[in-house]
């Protein structure tokens, strides 16, 4: 009889462990889930946040110089600083919309372009100015921005590959080119999870395997660190 309840007495220790673990499991599993789903929730709530700060701001700060009424130090109206932002912001909204018209017209062109002259004649300025100019070109082609198209590669190591974007094709008069004696393409190879920094490569082209997949879903593999796999990948082969 107490050989009985001892065994029983086992078996019933040994349950409670493993329900014990079972929920352990259980509650690690729905932490996850829940992390995944709320983090990246809150990741583009923080940085829709911060853009609006960045570009409204100045708002604050000119209508605390002119001592409006109700920006009192601490004592401010939370509602009264957030409609100044959003009138702030509806401003900057208008004005992009008005030079974007004017960029169209005649008169808008010659102001704009006397504009750019006079910023390209401008020591410092004229560097920064050109290489912004160049990007927002390259961002607003017709091509579809500066990448052009995702692209395979053998990277850092033969039998291991990194994926890429292909931002131009060099053409015969690039120094690069010349100097190699075999055509070379520029390749920006993003980090993961941030792909906001990366490195330039310069890559001879029969090296290079492009894919059909498109920008948006090799960055969405990025981001991910490969948990995201987009559709089937189609491998088109350079000839």
């Amino acid at each position: 009889m107490k050989k009985n309840k001892f065994f029983s007495l086992i078996r019933l220790r040994i349950a409670v462990r493993n329900c014990r673990r079972f929920l352990i499991f259980r509650m690690k599993g729905l932490l996850l889930t829940g992390l995944f789903v709320v983090v990246p929730f809150f990741i583009a709530l923080w940085m829709a946040w911060w853009i609006y700060d960045w570009l409204t701001v100045w708002a604050i700060g000119l209508a605390t110089h002119l001592d409006m009424p109700g920006l009192n130090g601490e004592n401010s109206s939370f509602w009264l600083q957030q409609g100044i932002r959003l009138l702030s912001l509806i401003l900057i909204l208008v004005t992009l919309i008005v030079i974007g018209q004017l960029a169209k017209m005649t008169l808008g062109r010659r102001m704009i372009s006397l504009t750019q002259k006079l910023l390209l004649h401008l020591p410092i300025v004229n560097f920064i100015y050109s290489t912004c100019k160049q990007i927002g070109d390259a961002v607003r082609s017709s091509s579809g921005g500066m990448f052009h198209q995702v692209v395979l590669f053998e990277y850092p190591m033969p039998g291991s590959y990194a994926l890429g974007f292909l931002t131009n094709e060099n053409n015969e008069s690039f120094e690069v080119t010349e100097k190699l004696g075999k055509p070379v393409v520029s390749i920006f190879m993003p980090t993961t999870p941030n792909p906001t920094s990366g490195f330039l490569l310069m890559i001879p082209r029969e090296r290079c395997i492009f894919l059909n997949m498109s920008v948006s879903e090799a960055m969405r593999l990025i981001v991910s660190v490969g948990t995201v796999l987009p559709g089937q990948v189609q491998v088109k082969k350079e000839e």
